[in-house]
């Protein structure tokens, strides 16, 4: 099996109104690391007007947006994405979000790049395998803690896609 671990860091919430700002992808294919996709992507002026103040705080780009200047748009990356998608089946943690926003945001930018489905969430194998040990909640935060796992870089699109592996591998 071919898998595509998948995060994505956003202006906000909503697939048709948010932009992707950070992407990592990693492709984990016959139990080895095949490859690995890590990006910022640079926001539209019109895409910022759109952007939640809250997501821009929680992603880093409101403390530090020249982190983005130098930073490819979505459109240059956005081949890269289809080409590592290709053939894969997409895993992360609230992986309907993630697979929402790549959807929207190839749409919106005359893409025909097709993200997979189905897709393995490991928030259903974290509430199948880690409640019956104690866990309460299901968010990546709260599975590192309970996992006595580094928080260091927590929601930045590569630190997640790392840990989402690590959990998958764990849990799958």
């Amino acid at each position: 099996m071919k898998y595509a671990i998948i995060d994505t860091e956003t202006t906000g919430l909503d697939p048709a109104r948010s932009a992707i700002l950070e992407l990592a992808i990693i492709v984990w294919e016959d139990g080895r690391r095949a490859e690995r996709f890590h990006t910022k992507i640079k926001p539209t002026d019109a895409e910022l007007a759109l952007a939640q103040r809250r997501a821009l705080e929680i992603n880093g780009y409101a403390a530090r947006p020249q982190d983005w200047d130098d930073a490819p748009t979505f459109v240059e990356v956005a081949p890269e994405i289809a080409r590592l998608l290709d053939g894969c089946t997409p895993v992360g943690h609230n992986v309907q979000f993630d697979i929402g926003m790549l959807r929207a945001n190839l749409k919106r930018h005359g893409f025909r790049g097709r993200v997979p489905y189905p897709a393995i969430d490991t928030i259903t194998l974290v509430l199948e395998h880690l409640f019956p040990l104690g866990l309460e909640r299901a968010s990546l935060d709260s599975v590192r803690e309970f996992l006595r796992w580094s928080s260091v870089g927590a929601h930045t699109a590569a630190k997640d896609a790392e840990d989402t592996l690590a959990l998958f591998r764990l849990l799958w």
